[in-house]
């Protein structure tokens, strides 16, 4: 399995797949990826997980904008909600993570992530004056890009609003690093590994993506 998911972005699907199988297998559960894409985490779901899928483009059980408010779906029918590097799109995500909460059941699983805009390859970026695809000026919104640029930090003190967050991933994979082949790509390989474990020691500025997951907080 984790060869598979190298060829995907690894660091953004080794985690809900560890939580999830951690999960009792007795038991069937309703999950829904927020944000699905193409997929990829269905393939790798245990047989008494029952995936849904929702976006805004692309054949899914659920075709809906985030920025449109309510979701299309019934109060507490979900066990596991993942929502992968979504919300940095999203021009409310206070407002999506309410949502998130309303679907999921009274002890669903949450499994939360976004990227962190603070890593050293663009803070490199930022000094020099460039901008990545995720960042388009005044084309931001319109193409549905990173809207927001958050810290570790942020991420953490966000999720934590609305979770009981149970544990925390730090990780790093280079987009080239995944594509590349051949001995060039087993080198930058290399690089991304050690860059993984130097986003263990100092998540702030090595870390690509924050995940976390946990269940709901409870409001006092």
């Amino acid at each position: 399995m984790e060869r598979d998911l190298n060829k995907f972005m690894r660091e953004q699907y080794v985690i809900p797949i560890r939580v999830i199988n951690r999960l009792p297998k007795k038991r069937k559960y309703h999950l829904l990826d927020i944000g699905a894409s193409k997929k990829f985490l269905k393939r790798f779901l245990p047989k008494n997980v029952r995936y849904y899928s929702l976006d805004y483009v692309g054949k899914h059980d659920w075709v809906f904008d985030l920025e449109k408010g309510k979701l299309p779906i019934k109060n507490g029918f979900f066990d596991i909600v993942v929502c992968l590097e979504t919300l940095e799109h999203v021009t409310n995500p206070e407002k999506v993570m309410e949502e998130i909460l309303r679907i999921g059941k009274k002890d669903a699983v949450f499994i939360l992530s976004m990227p962190n805009d603070y890593n050293f390859v663009l803070r490199f970026y930022y000094l020099i004056g460039k901008k990545t695809k995720m960042h388009k000026p005044f084309r931001t919104v319109v193409e549905h890009l990173h809207i927001h640029v958050p810290r570790v930090k942020d991420i953490l003190d966000f999720f934590s609003r609305y979770i009981n967050i149970e544990g925390v991933y730090y990780g790093w994979s280079s987009r080239t690093g995944l594509r590349a082949s051949g001995l060039g790509g087993e080198i930058l390989k290399i690089i991304d590994g050690f860059i993984n474990q130097l986003a263990k020691i100092y998540p702030s500025l090595f870390s690509r993506l924050v995940s976390v997951w946990g269940k709901r907080k409870e409001v006092s």
